[in-house]
């Protein structure tokens, strides 16, 4: 099986949650890619994985606003289309619920299905994330 994982590099909480999930899979034996959403220059094709992780940190206070070079990736990203997803965000003290239904919303847009979410704290939380996916 094959994961992509998606995040901006500018929170590194985000980028050590991504590395964390990353190593959980890898000791199942699956095929994973990071990719940081500033590094690309080019369109990414999304065809060859079988489940795609997004993560995202909440800048917004209220708003609960994405990071936008994530919305930029997932703009220019092909092959979403019918494959499944999982939305992640490191929590903030307002507006977590409303960024993580913007960057699901932002997915599915794309033609992805999003499986599960979860605003994510800690290790715990990204370790039972991960959990769920490796049946």
């Amino acid at each position: 099986m094959r994961v992509a994982f998606i995040h901006s590099s500018k929170d590194k909480r985000v980028a050590n949650l991504a590395r964390y999930m990353v190593g959980i899979f890898e000791k199942e034996g699956w095929t994973v890619k990071v990719i940081e959403a500033e590094d690309t220059t080019s369109p990414v094709s999304l065809r060859p994985f079988d489940l795609i992780f997004v993560g995202s940190q909440v800048l917004s206070l209220w708003g609960g606003k994405i990071s936008q070079e994530v919305v930029n990736f997932l703009q220019g990203a092909s092959g979403m289309e019918g494959k499944r997803a999982v939305a992640y965000v490191r929590p903030n003290l307002f507006g977590t619920d409303k960024a993580l239904k913007k960057l699901m919303s932002k997915m599915e847009s794309q033609g992805a299905f999003v499986v599960d979410f979860e605003a994510l704290k800690g290790e715990k939380e990204a370790e039972d994330l991960v959990k769920r996916h490796l049946k």
